[in-house]
């Protein structure tokens, strides 16, 4: 796959992913966390089944990949999602906002840490130029509401969710170098369901159905979860995960965009603002600046 197409599928995946944050709230309003973690996962495996048939085929993981794969299911599926919804009980959307913002450098520090990626500095002062202009975005350019930002419990959970989709964002990066990105997907999101199936279990509920909950489960499960989850892993095999993590700051502005589209609200002056921050960060971090070890994948294809 080219450079411009994987780089099209991460912004596709940041997407999905911020139509989903604008659903999920509405949704867990009517069904408790687990119990729509438990059917996420659900939809996302069965809806995988006929792409991978249609596509591919099913390739069972080989012994050097199981791990990886089981790291995907743990620290994406199981520990990002049950820390992420613990946090929303006890933090702002606010703070959820901020904090998910640091996505990318948290990437990045694992790619650091565990790949040995090495950064130059103009691509350092890129991922913190955008963060900056996703706060702008936060804050609709009214930085001053920083001073009296109060902090929570449910951000500590925050904070441990990021941290916990760094380390699979690494572990995908292991997986997929022998075993496809959808294979990797649908097998982690079974070892996912498996280990959550005595909690989902004993906590279930069922909440009152109608049309438009089942429409906004299937647009968690589909969307943001199976392609989300799909063109993200295939960015990660094609560019690295530090480099396609790096698109997730573009999340608020897609949500703003969804936002204006879908339920009419305009953008404010500050939030504009923010985003042309962001789009300069990311021109930082991306022209002519890759890790050697990106160019290196790049002059291999």
């Amino acid at each position: 796959m080219s450079r411009q197409k994987s780089i099209i599928l991460m912004f596709a995946a940041s997407l999905c992913w911020a139509a989903g944050f604008i659903t999920m709230g509405s949704v867990l309003k009517s069904v408790n966390a687990v119990t729509l973690l438990f059917l996420r996962y659900s939809i996302t495996a069965i809806v995988l089944v006929p792409i991978i048939l249609k596509t591919e085929r099913f390739d069972f993981p080989k012994k050097n990949n199981i791990l990886p794969i089981a790291g995907m299911a743990v620290f994406n599926v199981l520990l990002m999602n049950l820390m992420m919804f613990e946090g929303y009980k006890t933090t702002t959307g606010t703070n959820i906002s901020i904090i998910s913002a640091m996505n990318p450098l948290t990437i990045s520090f694992w790619s650091f840490v565990i790949l040995k990626v090495r950064f130059r500095w103009l691509q350092v002062l890129g991922a913190f130029v955008a963060f900056f202009g996703v706060l702008v975005m936060v804050f609709h350019g009214d930085l001053q509401a920083l001073v009296s930002l109060q902090f929570h419990q449910g951000d500590l959970w925050m904070i441990a969710a990021v941290f916990s989709f760094g380390l699979s964002a690494i572990c995908s990066r292991f997986a997929t170098q022998s075993i496809s990105p959808l294979n990797a997907l649908f097998y982690s999101s079974i070892i996912g369901l498996v280990v959550l199936l005595p909690m989902a279990i004993t906590s279930f509920s069922s909440p009152v159905w109608d049309a438009k909950l089942i429409g906004q489960i299937l647009l968690i499960g589909v969307v943001s979860t199976a392609l989300a989850q799909w063109f993200f892993n295939l960015s990660i095999k094609n560019l690295g995960a530090a480099e396609s993590g790096f698109i997730i700051n573009f999340n608020p502005v897609f949500g703003v965009l969804i936002s204006l589209i879908f339920l009419g609200e305009m953008p404010v002056w500050g939030q504009l603002i923010g985003w042309l921050i962001i789009m300069g960060g990311t021109a930082m971090f991306y022209k002519k600046f890759l890790p050697k070890q990106a160019k290196d994948v790049i002059i291999n294809k």
